[in-house]
């Protein structure tokens, strides 16, 4: 009887946990941790704060300076390394000095090496060639103005706006004055010289017209170099028209490969900078549709003096012009008078001679 009743309660016992609902716990979603922020704060116990520190630039160039005319007390003339243009400088110099009486006290010099102590109150003509203008900012100390001989404008960067001028006529002037003339283009191709000259030239052209040139590249002298160098540039066709910055003779050579598949690039389509290279008398016909730089009211065609020399000579004479203004008039004159060319402004750091394209 015993027996039964227990078989009986084993059973009740199992039906019941077989009827009893199963539950399963669900575990909860791991929060995610909030982001660590980049800004440490300080803390109670005296922990070092981390911040994010902008990194300041220095400017590229120099502020304006403090100048006083009144207290320049001398002038310091730098003479060409070169054989020719030291001779053609001094014999012009002493030749137009005694038309400026308020020039004196000149010290003559050929390379900065000479200066061994910074220079103050003192107004600097030259110098002439790129290497010592770039190292002359070192050698300059208060109250000091230069009035450049160098067409290397590149430099300009070395020196405020307010302590240098440049007389000699820059190339770099001339593709400021090419703007007027490409306005319309709307993607030009550039084609430079291998050498310092080109690369320099080309950076400033990119930076004066960021939004005009599509394609550029270098060139050099030998047939394989520029054969490559035009067929780099892609379908001419695209150009509305094509830069060439040299200051050698090779780009007679190059314009014999700018050639497309039906015919050869327009040469009256083609701009060449390069600093009145040769004189234009000597031009062959064939070249003559390039656009090239002249200057107005001088028939430099016809002129039998190289314009080099011409230039040179007419840069040293403006030299004159503005020292003798400054030490007679204690400012720097907006604008010079000079035989060969009349009225001359200065803008833009240089004098602005009247160069035209044709």
């Amino acid at each position: 009887m015993n027996l039964l009743k227990n078989i009986i309660i084993l059973f009740t016992l199992i039906s019941l946990f077989n009827c009893a609902p199963t539950t399963i716990e669900k575990k909860k979603p791991i929060e995610k941790l909030p982001e660590k922020t980049l800004e440490i704060e300080k803390s109670e116990d005296n922990v070092e704060e981390t911040k994010v520190v902008d990194v300041i630039k220095k400017p590229s160039k120099p502020e304006d300076k403090s100048i006083d005319f009144k207290e320049i007390e001398k002038i310091i003339v730098f003479l060409s390394g070169d054989e020719i243009l030291t001779s053609l400088f001094y014999d012009v110099f002493l030749k137009e000095i005694k038309n400026f009486p308020d020039i004196e006290n000149v010290e003559f010099l050929y390379s900065i090496d000479e200066i061994q102590n910074q220079l103050s109150n003192t107004l600097i003509i030259g110098p002439t060639n790129s290497r010592d203008l770039f190292n002359l900012p070192s050698k300059l100390g208060n109250n000091t103005f230069i009035i450049s001989l160098s067409n290397d404008y590149s430099v300009m960067n070395k020196y405020a706006d307010n302590e240098i001028i440049f007389v000699f006529s820059s190339p770099y002037q001339h593709i400021d004055i090419l703007g007027d003339y490409i306005k319309s283009s709307r993607s030009l191709g550039v084609l430079y010289k291998q050498n310092e000259y080109g690369l320099k030239l080309y950076k400033y052209f990119e930076d004066t017209y960021p939004l005009k040139y599509i394609k550029s590249t270098s060139f050099g002298d030998s047939a394989v170099d520029l054969e490559l160098s035009v067929k780099l540039m892609g379908d001419l066709n695209a150009f509305d028209n094509i830069i060439i910055i040299d200051d050698t003779f090779s780009y007679k050579d190059l314009v014999g490969y700018l050639a497309t598949e039906e015919s050869t690039y327009p040469l009256e389509k083609i701009y060449l900078v390069d600093n009145f290279l040769e004189q234009r008398k000597n031009l062959e016909n064939y070249y003559k549709p390039i656009n090239r730089t002249y200057l107005k009211k001088i028939d430099i065609v016809n002129m039998a003096e190289p314009h080099r020399e011409f230039l040179f000579k007419t840069s040293v004479e403006i030299s004159l012009y503005i020292a003798n203004h400054i030490l007679k008039n204690d400012f720097m004159p907006s604008a010079i008078i000079n035989e060969n060319f009349g009225r001359l402004s200065s803008e833009n750091l240089f004098i602005n001679y009247p160069v035209i394209f044709e």
